[in-house]
């Protein structure tokens, strides 16, 4: 029994979100529903359920359609994992850390900033004349590639052929996706943009991010940053494994997306240590629940 959950930990976890969402949307419709997620909901798993049932009939007699369901089972975990981000704010998953009489952690990871840089780091950008003009557009660009980075360094990898190390990025990742959404329940911050002044910095002013936060930014997301944590843990789990090319832009990606979490205001400094430390954490955690890797 034990065998199977570390081999299928990943369908697992995933079976389990689908689940998950399908009864909330049954039991308890969501708040976003007024905004079309409980249809959105809906739609996106009575389409994942019809498309697995078409390839499941299809995969005895059609080659293609067993390569098809093949790519589902391997590529679907990350995607549910990374756009299961939306879930927290398409069921109200605020309701459970209200529930819960957790208060938000804000005013405390300031003072962290404060105790351990002097000032929240990105009130040095703001000095510096850095919140608005071209690296402040640089900076959007750099956060706005964060949500391909899972979805790159997994197919990379299934692409490739390497299947031993496509399960291990998976895994690393599906499980600091999933554990980062637990904590954003348990350890609500809402980051510098819920305390800074009425006006807007150059991020918030973009229509793309404007829709997006307006439907779609779960109001609690930044510790550990994940932003921080994903793209070191896929350059971490990758060294030695990717062309020399790629190793260089996996790492001028993780740079450029950290020091946009800052730079920003979306984060605190003590998030973006946080998702450091994080890397190292679903890195060992990964490994010692793969089939065949123990603790090494």
């Amino acid at each position: 029994m034990l065998d199977f959950v570390r081999s299928y930990l990943d369908e697992l976890l995933t079976g389990l979100f689908l689940l998950l969402v399908a009864v909330l949307t049954v039991a308890h419709p969501p708040l976003f529903a007024t905004h079309g997620g409980l249809l959105l909901a809906r739609v996106v798993l009575w389409s994942a359920a019809i498309l697995i049932a078409v390839l499941l009939a299809t995969s005895r007699f059609s080659p293609r359609a067993r390569a098809a369901l093949h790519f589902v089972f391997d590529f679907g975990p990350i995607v549910v994992a990374v756009v299961g981000y939306s879930g927290l704010r398409l069921l109200d998953a605020s309701a459970i850390t209200a529930w819960l009489g957790i208060p938000d952690f804000d005013h405390q990871m300031m003072a962290a900033d404060v105790a351990i840089f002097g000032k929240s780091p990105y009130l040095w950008f703001i000095h510096w004349g850095l919140d608005s003009g071209l690296f402040a557009r640089v900076m959007s660009g750099f956060y706005a590639l964060y949500p391909f980075t899972p979805l790159l360094a997994v197919g990379w990898f299934l692409w490739t052929g390497n299947r031993k190390q496509f399960r291990l990025v998976r895994r690393a990742l599906i499980l600091s996706l999933y554990s980062g959404y637990v904590c954003y329940l348990l350890i609500p911050v809402s980051g510098p943009l819920s305390l800074a002044s009425t006006t807007s910095n150059f991020l918030e002013s973009t229509r793309v991010y404007s829709f997006l936060e307006s439907n779609f930014r779960y109001v609690y997301d930044c510790f550990p940053s994940l932003h921080t944590a994903n793209p070191w843990l896929i350059v971490w789990l990758s060294r030695g494994k990717v062309p020399g090319w790629l190793m260089a832009s996996a790492v001028c990606a993780g740079c450029g997306i950290t020091l946009s979490t800052v730079a920003l205001e979306v984060h605190y400094g003590i998030d973006v240590i946080a998702g450091l430390a994080w890397v190292f954490l679903m890195a060992a955690v990964a490994k010692a629940t793969l089939p065949g890797e123990g603790l090494a």
